[in-house]
């Protein structure tokens, strides 16, 4: 099966979507309720396509941000077990050691916090030398 980004599906979705309000704008048309469609079914394409490629982008900045994550854990620490990156239970199990995660967007940095004492500090999915 195709694996197609948020952004590209958002294109097509508001593709067909300004479709879908262009026949409605050509039955009103056709009905004589409306003088033009076109003009109508172009501004409408023009708002809807960037909103719904924009959504999609930010899907697709969010799923790339937790696939880095996973991944950076997952080369980093062995036998990761119980991975949760939710809104409330950031944390995995690593050689029988629960630890909890922190990720900044702004600066791109994971912290891993063993109990209440930094384990590592990750920025880019680099550990850094004053980590443990």
């Amino acid at each position: 099966m195709m694996n197609l980004s948020f952004t590209v599906t958002g294109i097509i979705v508001g593709l067909l979507l300004t479709f879908l309000i262009g026949v409605i704008y050509y039955k009103s048309y056709d009905n004589l309720m409306s003088k033009h469609w076109i003009p109508q079914t172009i501004i409408s394409g023009l708002i809807i396509i960037p909103l719904l490629a924009c959504i999609g982008k930010i899907d697709d900045t969010n799923i790339g941000i937790k696939k880095l994550i996973k991944n950076t854990i997952t080369a980093n620490y062995d036998n990761v077990l119980n991975y949760h990156n939710d809104k409330d239970n950031k944390s995995f199990v690593s050689d029988n050691l629960q630890y909890t995660f922190d990720y900044d967007e702004k600066t791109n940095t994971l912290i891993t916090i063993n109990g209440s004492s930094v384990d590592a500090i990750f920025v880019d999915g680099v550990k850094q030398k004053n980590s443990k």
